[in-house]
């Protein structure tokens, strides 16, 4: 069978002119620097179809520059038996208006995949006539148990972890959420389907560079967590460090690639598995360099040591707020001092500090947020984020601000962007809670202010000169800023 990825581009007007979306990530958002991700569940998926004999293609509309006109009438021109769309809040709007365009003018059957429709996957397909089936939870087996269903001339309405839409249009949603066990068992991605120089991130010091997933779930009980609450679970799984450093291996001597961001919830939730996967690296003496995402909690100098002379560059720690009453009421189960302690030895080791806050949940005050705010600047990371807690599908977030009536986007998923919009507003919760507007204000002004601070300006001119790398990732950093301000983003 032919199989047909694609990514849809975030609007039905969009140009590669206009704004990206970060594709394939844990929230997805809005950027105007020119930051474009894969999906590597896509490129995971195809891979495993393809092993199973089918032929697969993907279009990336923001990475091929295709616009919402131009992509229907390539994909209609395929000819694909089956056009699989990993769909996410920001755009959903798109992918259900390219699913009735090409039912409308072929017999491709559709599938939806993701975490958006983990939760919602029979509501969609109840509410989208055009879509035939929706995958929950990890797609990678069942996507494939569909497709030879469907070659074969089985029964493909009853895969598990599906929602389904039978011939007479009644929709059944069959077993639960998929999960895969064994990590070590799946193929390499199909990096071949894209070009890796067409992929961008202003936190990238190298070019070519890639994204890689090692693990999925977390055990940990964060309310506003997307993955480990939809598509991942909460079991963690994990590949071997002999894995993860094959496919290391394999990026760099296959495409060139220089430098690897690691997207799991956890890297070093195994410390034992980090260590291994340090000194297989030493081993190999590969020209790589590499950033995962850790708990700051969970980290410790020695093995910041080891990590920094295996090529580790940067480390994405999600901090969220400075004050310990408010990470209680987020299950983030941490230590305000664990951050400072994780901050201070990441930069004793090193490597760049990328410092991650969220602004705006329901028990946050103009106190709290102004406080959380502050302590960013104090610890003067390398790179910080302000995001805005953003109740997506599926959360206990959304619960929580359901509860309150807090909820302004109404059915409008498009307005949970996570960094440049608030869906909600508290200012009725009678605990000072901070509206729509509000909350929007603190994130644009953090950003703005945590990067023209005279400390943080010493700083990365400083950095700068540490290596020709550095010098045109400051650049790059610096042109990405005056974009966002020149367009009213901060």
């Amino acid at each position: 069978m032919k199989i047909l990825f694609v990514d849809t581009p975030p609007t039905l007007d969009w140009t590669p002119e206009s704004h990206f979306t970060k594709g394939g990530r844990r929230f997805p958002a809005l950027s105007v620097t020119g930051e474009i991700t894969y999906s590597y569940l896509n490129l995971q998926a195809a891979a495993i179809l393809r092993e199973a004999g089918h032929e697969v293609a993907y279009i990336d509309c923001q990475a091929e520059g295709v616009s919402y006109d131009e992509l229907v009438p390539k994909v209609v021109a395929h000819a694909a038996d089956l056009l699989v769309l990993y769909v996410e809040q920001i755009k959903i709007h798109v992918d259900k208006a390219l699913a009735a365009a090409v039912k409308e003018k072929t017999d491709t059957r559709v599938a939806f995949v993701g975490p958006f429709v983990t939760p919602l996957g029979t509501q969609v397909v109840r509410d989208t006539p055009c879509v035939d089936v929706a995958l929950r939870g990890e797609y990678d087996e069942s996507l494939r148990e569909l497709v030879d269903a469907m070659a074969t001339g089985g029964d493909w309405r009853a895969i598990e972890g599906s929602s389904v839409r039978h011939e007479d249009g009644r929709v059944e949603e069959v077993g639960g959420y998929r999960h895969v066990a064994d990590l070590d068992a799946l193929p390499f991605p199909a990096y071949d389907l894209i070009d890796f120089s067409k992929y961008h991130e202003s936190v990238f010091r190298r070019k070519p560079a890639a994204t890689m997933i090692t693990s999925r779930g977390c055990p940990y009980q964060c309310i506003y967590c997307w993955f480990p609450q939809t598509i991942y679970g909460h079991k963690w799984r994990y590949q071997s460090a002999e894995r993860v450093v094959a496919e290391m291996e394999h990026l760099h001597r296959e495409f060139g690639v220089r430098e690897i961001r690691v997207d799991d919830d956890i890297f070093e939730l195994n410390r034992e598995r980090v260590m291994q996967v340090c000194r297989l690296l030493q081993e190999k003496n590969l020209d790589l360099t590499w950033s995962p995402q850790c708990r700051p909690d969970r980290m410790d100098l020695d093995l910041l040591k080891e990590m920094k002379k295996a090529g580790c560059s940067r480390i994405l720690y999600g901090c969220e707020s400075a004050n310990q009453d408010i990470l209680d009421k987020m299950k983030k189960n941490i230590k305000v001092e664990a951050i400072e302690n994780a901050t201070r030895w990441t930069k004793e080791a090193g490597i760049d500090v990328h410092n991650c806050f969220i602004l705006g949940f329901p028990w946050d005050t103009q106190d709290t947020v102004e406080r959380t705010i502050e302590y960013a600047y104090n610890l003067n990371a390398e790179f910080c984020q302000f995001g805005i807690a953003t109740p997506l599908p599926g959360t206990r977030l959304l619960a929580e601000v359901e509860k309150e009536g807090a909820l302004v986007s109404g059915e409008d998923w498009s307005q949970h962007d996570g960094f440049s919009k608030a869906a909600v507003s508290y200012e009725k919760n009678g605990n000072g809670g901070l509206t729509q507007d509000q909350i929007e204000d603190y994130a644009t002004r953090a950003y703005r202010e945590y990067y023209l601070r005279p400390q943080y300006i010493g700083l990365m001119v400083k950095r700068a000169f540490r290596s020709r790398d550095d010098f045109a990732q400051t650049w790059r950093l610096g042109k990405a800023f005056l974009r966002r301000k020149a367009l009213g983003w901060i």
